[in-house]
């Protein structure tokens, strides 16, 4: 039973280690002869690096790591390429400036090639090391993390720009050394504008939405399955299941990542560490906090309920952007929190577009908790204890109980985030409260043939139609009855409620609620 590779990203390391690698070789030879200069965009721990590793070794020569491999026997390992391989990420920002430690990785490059740099700047001393490498032999440039030093840096507008010239100026001796260059491969999160990369190389392609790539991180369900069988009988046996069920629970919790449109992959970190620990978690979201993601949302009241069911943007939107110009949609996409679900084409135009949506329940469930945060400041285990308490006075059918307990939620907000005189903060704030109930008995933003409810709570004996204003609860219950909500739950079986809800701007809070049956409600 081979080994897991959960962090590693040398290919040497995971071969080495027996450990399961995935052969990811073919789709690498395509991308090769194919072209030059490459782009792509994946989230983290997506397997990046390891690209960038697999792609080292083999330009390298070391061929004992491509056994049992696609490219074993169609590689010619003896026509060696000398390489430059840099990371951005772990280069010591947190100790020194970014041309310091650009200055430092170049040196220490030159140093295992036994080359002595005689330039002072960094940017030439790079531009040295790739045309004495590539004198004799076209140089192969690996670029990990291309951006790490801007997004590390995202909530500090100032220090992201000055980082952005320096990589700006790094970047910016490439496009004149076109003869010395066998292949240029970049990775990164974000494509920003203005970096040499996407503003003066024009022959750079960009590979990220590119079907022909689309699998070329992550994992498919046919490999998990071909090459993880040991440990999915594992877990077969830890939660007493079958095959079918146990695929159909990691589909739903890490699946659903899509370049395309048309093919979906898994988070590989996520599967990894679950067949480590055995356990269902959010692995990967609990990785990285997405603080400066949600900050903006809030800040910039954006509509997070669009999220759920998928919503469409234009292919152009994902091109390159500037560092104070920033579309969140866009950043969410290439952080992984979005994905793309359907690619729709025009085909009267010959335009396409996307539809984008939250990939799986891991990052669904985990961002709204971020949100909820966010937006009331009030602390994690806390409000677990909070929605908890209100999941049991829904039980219970005791809607009064639950009012007050939402109520309750809006009175801890802190004054300074409060927008008291914005509609759609109170009713984000009610949406994420309502979200992270229990799923089968609650429905948020649901969709009728007569317009779409705000919310729809089930328990054993009732259903509550919920609308919520922030003028008057004659509204709410106004709105209920002229688009006929309820009619869509009349032949449950079960007493169908009306309930309007009303805020208030000094109150800051629900100022009045009113429930009425179906027979009540006809009658105003």
């Amino acid at each position: 039973m081979k080994n897991l590779s959960i962090g590693t990203q040398e290919l040497s390391e995971i071969k080495n280690r027996n450990s399961i690698y995935i052969d990811r070789t073919e789709i690498i030879f395509k991308l090769i002869n194919s072209g030059k200069f490459y782009f792509l965009s994946r989230p983290r721990r997506f397997g990046k690096s390891l690209l960038v590793s697999t792609m080292n070794e083999l330009f390298s020569g070391n061929k004992d790591l491509f056994e049992d491999t696609w490219i074993y026997d169609k590689w010619n390992f003896e026509d060696k390429h000398p390489v430059i391989k840099i990371s951005l990420s772990g280069i010591g920002l947190e100790k020194m400036e970014l041309d310091l430690a650009l200055e430092k990785v170049v040196n220490q490059v030159a140093k295992e090639h036994k080359i002595v740099l005689t330039e002072k700047a960094y940017s030439l001393q790079f531009k040295e090391l790739i045309t004495i490498l590539g004198k004799n032999k076209p140089v192969v440039i690996l670029i990990d993390e291309y951006d790490k030093p801007i997004i590390d840096f995202i909530e500090d507008p100032e220090k992201a720009e000055k980082n952005r010239q320096i990589l700006k100026n790094f970047y910016s001796v490439v496009k004149d050394l076109d003869k010395f260059i066998r292949l240029l491969f970049i990775t990164g999160v974000s494509k920003f504008s203005k970096v040499s990369f996407f503003s003066e190389l024009n022959n750079l392609t960009d590979i990220t939405i590119d079907k022909n790539y689309s699998t070329i991180t992550g994992y498919t369900e046919k490999e998990i399955i071909s090459y993880y069988s040991d440990y999915l009988d594992i877990l077969e046996k830890d939660f007493n299941t079958d095959r079918i069920t146990l695929i159909k629970n990691m589909r739903l919790w890490y699946n659903g990542y899509s370049w395309d449109g048309l093919n979906f992959v898994y988070n590989p970190f996520s599967v990894m560490t679950l067949f480590q620990k055995r356990s269902f978690s959010n692995y990967w979201f609990n990785t990285g906090t997405p603080t400066f993601l949600t900050k903006l949302i809030r800040e910039k009241n954006i509509d997070i309920k669009k999220f759920e069911n998928s919503f469409e943007v234009k292919s152009g939107l994902f091109d390159s952007y500037d560092i104070t110009n920033i579309d969140i949609n866009v950043l969410l996409f290439q952080a992984g929190y979005l994905t793309i679900k359907e690619k729709i084409i025009d085909s009267e135009h010959f335009s396409e577009s996307f539809a984008l949506s939250y990939p799986n329940k891991e990052v669904k469930d985990s961002f709204y908790d971020y949100l909820i945060g966010e937006f009331t400041y009030i602390d994690k285990t806390d409000f677990f204890e909070i929605t908890k308490d209100l999941q049991r006075k829904l039980e219970s059918n005791d809607l009064e109980k639950f009012i007050l307990g939402l109520k309750s939620i809006y009175s801890k907000i802190p004054s300074p985030i409060f927008l008291k005189e914005n509609e759609s903060y109170y009713h984000t704030v009610i949406y994420l409260i309502l979200k992270l109930l229990k799923a089968d008995i609650i429905e948020v933003e649901e969709y009728t043939n007569h317009g779409r409810i705000d919310a729809v709570l089930f328990t054993k004996s009732s259903i509550f139609i919920m609308e919520f204003k922030m003028s008057n609860v004659a509204e709410a219950l106004k709105q209920i009855k002229d688009k006929k909500y309820y009619e869509p739950y009349l032949s449950d079986g079960r007493e169908v409620y009306c309930v309007g809800v009303a805020f208030g701007k000094e109150e800051r809070n629900i100022k009045d609620y009113k429930v009425l049956s179906v027979e009540e409600i006809q009658k105003i």
